[in-house]
């Protein structure tokens, strides 16, 4: 398994049979074998986890396959595409789940989370591993919030996290967004307490790229500094067995 960071949210993870992308809006994709199936990800219509682009970006693949969330619809349906390429997309709402054959035999298990800003978060299963891309699921907390306001988000977010409490997640990708100042690792903290997570890639850094290693500073425990993954610049890859 080889991941590659493309930008912001965006992150490629290739396997022997199959690649997929998730929530690319902007960067430079690898050069992959064309042959292999590609499933390309989109968690919800933000223009900086979705680019329309994306239907012509791959047409050189022999197959793709797209899943969205089901707020992207209307957004597609606007775009008139080619004959043939709108059978080629799922649309997913939160809490639903998607088996998907790729190739000949790859079956990927496709479950979805809500989130707390819009559109869905993604589980996928594949090859006894499990692969979490959170899209916007995140502890939002902003310091402007009132007290009632900061409490619900803080539920909320718990409230899916809580989902994946008894499953053993390979590669989680999270916001870590400097944005929400004291309260920039509240949703990344907690999911590295409550899951059991054996590497975890932040997200969302917006370029801050320094976000990472602050957060690994502040990090007591050796062994959760070790499944920190030091994302610092695109095109950055690594490989797992």
């Amino acid at each position: 398994m080889r991941i590659t960071y493309i930008e912001h949210s965006g992150f490629a993870v290739e396997w022997e049979q199959c690649i997929w992308i998730f929530d690319y809006y902007r960067g430079e994709i690898p050069s992959w074998d064309k042959k292999k199936p590609l499933v390309v990800f989109s968690s919800h219509a933000h223009p900086d986890h979705f680019e329309p682009g994306i239907f012509d970006m791959f047409s050189e693949f022999e197959e793709v396959h797209y899943i969205l969330s089901s707020d992207i619809r209307k957004k597609v349906e606007k775009l008139n595409l080619v004959e043939g390429l709108n059978h080629r997309i799922a649309y997913m709402k939160p809490e639903e789940k998607l088996y998907l054959t790729v190739g000949d035999t790859e079956e990927l298990e496709i479950w979805t989370l809500d989130s707390t800003d819009c559109g869905v978060s993604f589980m996928v299963s594949y090859q006894g591993k499990n692969i979490f891309h959170a899209g916007d699921l995140n502890c939002w907390v902003w310091d402007e919030d009132s007290k009632a306001e900061r409490n619900d988000m803080i539920a909320r977010y718990q409230r899916e996290i809580h989902k994946l409490i008894h499953v053993p997640v390979s590669c989680a990708f999270l916001p870590l967004d400097h944005r929400l100042g004291d309260n920039y690792d509240m949703g990344v903290r907690y999911f590295m307490e409550h899951v059991e997570v054996s590497h975890v890639f932040p997200m969302h850094l917006w370029g801050r790229y320094s976000t990472v290693t602050k957060f690994r500073d502040s990090l007591e425990n050796e062994k959760e500094r070790e499944k920190l993954v030091s994302v610092l610049y695109p095109g950055q890859q690594w490989e797992y067995e």
